[in-house]
């Protein structure tokens, strides 16, 4: 409702961490305490490289097949395009262990969250500002940076911008 307001929306796994200081901070205790479920990560860049990748693999799908998670399991040839094309950039900005069996992992969670409809979904369905800049843009700039070519991605990144100027809602 207001800012400053913090809402319990369900259960979850938080993984935290500092690339630049591994030590896990005094103040986890508390977050223990408090019994919510977190892991310190020493390897916290590949968990953010593989959630980057996992999300422009799913999110900017679902809204161009106006789906929930689970109906990407029709379009299992064009996801796995973009999961080879996203585990090559992942390899190229070197982080393998982001990339390694990055197609299955896609598969898992399209799986586990078959009914629930991506928070880029829910931003087009509701009208508000999406991440693609953050995801697809990012996930291209890089791509280009490190000139590889990814194809695939750039076209889903394309064919979104599309989807949301044609609704009028902002594309970067």
């Amino acid at each position: 409702d207001g800012d400053w307001r913090v809402v319990f929306a369900g259960h979850g796994y938080t993984w935290l961490g500092d690339a630049s200081h591994p030590t896990p901070p005094l103040w986890l205790d508390d977050l223990q305490a408090a019994g919510i479920p977190h892991e310190w990560a020493t390897d916290i860049l590949t968990r953010l490289w593989r959630k980057l990748a996992l999300n422009c693999a799913i999110n900017p799908l679902t809204v161009l097949y106006h789906c929930r998670n689970g109906g990407l399991s029709a379009h299992h040839c064009e996801v796995a395009t973009l999961c080879a094309e996203l585990a090559e950039l992942l390899e190229r900005c070197g982080q393998p262990a982001a990339a390694q069996d990055l197609h299955s992992e896609v598969e898992r969670v399209i799986q586990a969250t078959a009914a629930n409809y991506s928070s880029m979904y829910q931003d087009v369905a509701n009208a508000r500002r999406t991440e693609i800049s953050y995801l697809l843009g990012y996930a291209c700039q890089a791509a280009a940076r490190h000139q590889l070519a990814a194809p695939h991605l750039q076209q889903v990144h394309t064919r979104l911008v599309a989807h949301l100027l044609a609704r009028g809602l902002a594309s970067d």
